[in-house]
């Protein structure tokens, strides 16, 4: 018994950990989310160290990304549940048999419930452990759909990403246009980001459309232009995971704050 409560509480604790993370992540509009920005790392890493150069590198990264951080979900929250019904070894019974599932059937169950397909061969020992799994049923309903919208405003903001990377190569450097639209418009980009931090991982075939690699090139073009290097510094500081090694970015020179963004871009660049 006291066994089963340990693993109870073990199970509420990820399930508390993992769907905090999960509406910080996908509602919170915040720039790190912990346990999601961790397993975004290390797939990308991993994944840039398995995969063959070519196009399909560029095009996989991302959806690799954002797939890794949606198995990690589901999995945890599966697990979750299926310690909280260890708490009572008759929680779920078989349908016909009335015997006691076991951890394996349970997590079957879990399954059933989380994919909204209700409990399958499976029922509740009593109303206690039936509100649970109605809980367990929203839960999963609630990650579902949820989910659906969080990639389809992640793949959103790459594609205004790289819309508006391309609309600046169509102006000069120092033009009244950089100035009055592309600029602005990148500060718009930066709050997106910090909201669907994700959307930095997908990459391009074309290097052009390499997001972090074409806001290097963006501040390049613009450093001999006073004015215009000032408006893209504001416009770019509040990136996410944009800081500079010691104090302030604005205590930074402008190849200083170049260099910086370079070293920012790598941790993105396959």
């Amino acid at each position: 018994m006291i066994a089963g409560y340990a693993l109870g509480a073990l199970g509420a604790l990820i399930l508390a950990i993992v769907l905090l993370d999960f509406l910080y992540t996908a509602i919170g509009a915040a720039p790190v989310a912990p346990l999601s920005e961790r397993v975004a790392r290390a797939a990308f890493f991993v994944f840039s160290k398995i995969m063959p150069e070519g196009n399909a590198r560029h095009r996989l990264s991302g959806p690799v990304v954002m797939t890794a951080i949606a198995v990690t979900w589901i999995i945890l929250v599966s697990l979750g549940w299926t310690l909280v019904f260890q708490i009572s070894r008759e929680a779920v019974v078989m349908t016909e048999s009335e015997r006691p599932a076991g951890f394996l059937r349970d997590f079957a169950f879990v399954g059933h419930l989380l994919s909204t397909l209700g409990g399958g061969p499976f029922q509740t020992e009593n109303p206690f452990w039936l509100v649970l799994s109605v809980l367990a049923g929203v839960n999963g309903m609630v990650i579902l759909t949820l989910s659906v919208s969080f990639v389809l405003s992640t793949t959103t903001t790459v594609a205004q990403a790289r819309g508006l990377l391309t609309k600046a190569s169509m102006f000069a450097a120092d033009s009244n246009e950089m100035n009055t639209i592309i600029l602005p418009e990148l500060a718009d980009l930066v709050s997106n980001l910090n909201a669907m931090q994700f959307a930095l991982y997908y990459s391009a075939e074309h290097p052009a459309r390499r997001v972090p690699a074409a806001m290097v090139e963006m501040a390049q073009r613009v450093a001999p232009y006073p004015e215009q290097m000032r408006r893209l510094r504001i416009a770019l500081e509040p990136l996410p995971d944009f800081t500079a090694p010691e104090g302030t970015l604005d205590q930074l020179t402008d190849a200083q704050f170049i260099a910086r963004l370079q070293d920012w871009a790598r941790q993105y660049s396959l």
